[in-house]
């Protein structure tokens, strides 16, 4: 996966809590759909728009966070 990939969240394997990090109106959760805005050598930020491009979330995602099912590259 590389930047501006778009993915969607097939399983959590963390617990991703608000914090003063967290950005937009709630965590991620199982089926929502993100596109890789940044990527740090295994760890990217995935961010989640809804259709008028509100971020809903944007969180760091370590390797071992979620399992990821790419959609587009």
């Amino acid at each position: 996966m590389r930047q501006y990939s778009v993915v969607k969240i097939k399983s959590l394997k963390k617990d991703f809590t608000h914090s003063e990090k967290s950005i937009g109106s709630r965590l991620p959760k199982v089926g929502d759909v993100g596109t890789i805005v940044e990527v740090y050598g295994e760890a990217f930020d995935i961010e989640c728009s809804d259709e008028n491009g509100i971020t809903i979330w944007l969180e760091l995602f370590e390797p071992d966070d979620a399992d990821l099912e790419l959609l587009y590259i």
